[in-house]
């Protein structure tokens, strides 16, 4: 960019009137410039491509992250209700064990007093 100030900054101020260097220097600077313009130009293409994949990439990450997410609440929910369920079917198994066992008590109670009586009867 530096050449193209140079060559221009030469054709202004070029004291001599000699026309045909004027536009030999004009000529120059406008194709440098026109190269320049154009490669940036090129330059911003590029660039746009990789941007608009790169926003690409991104909604795609972002729509499997909420997959994800949603998933993973599903399961949340899933496991909070199942040790939900859990915790209920152990309070009832142990219920369930505590009531047994005092009827298994009750009964060898009952049995030993039935035993007791049996012999009182028979004297």
């Amino acid at each position: 960019m530096s050449k193209l100030l140079i060559i221009l900054y030469y054709f202004i101020y070029m004291s001599d009137g000699n026309t045909k260097l004027k536009q030999e220097a004009l000529c120059k600077f406008n194709e440098e410039f026109i190269e320049t313009l154009n490669d940036l130009k090129l330059k911003k293409k590029k660039l746009m491509k990789k941007l608009n994949k790169d926003k690409k990439d991104l909604a795609n990450v972002q729509n499997e992250l909420d997959n994800h997410n949603k998933r993973k609440a599903t399961l949340e929910a899933s496991v909070t209700k199942k040790n939900k369920q859990l915790e209920t079917i152990d309070t009832t198994i142990k219920n369930t064990q505590s009531a047994y066992e005092k009827i298994v008590e009750t009964s060898q109670v009952l049995l030993t007093v039935i035993k007791k009586e049996k012999r009182n009867t028979k004297e």
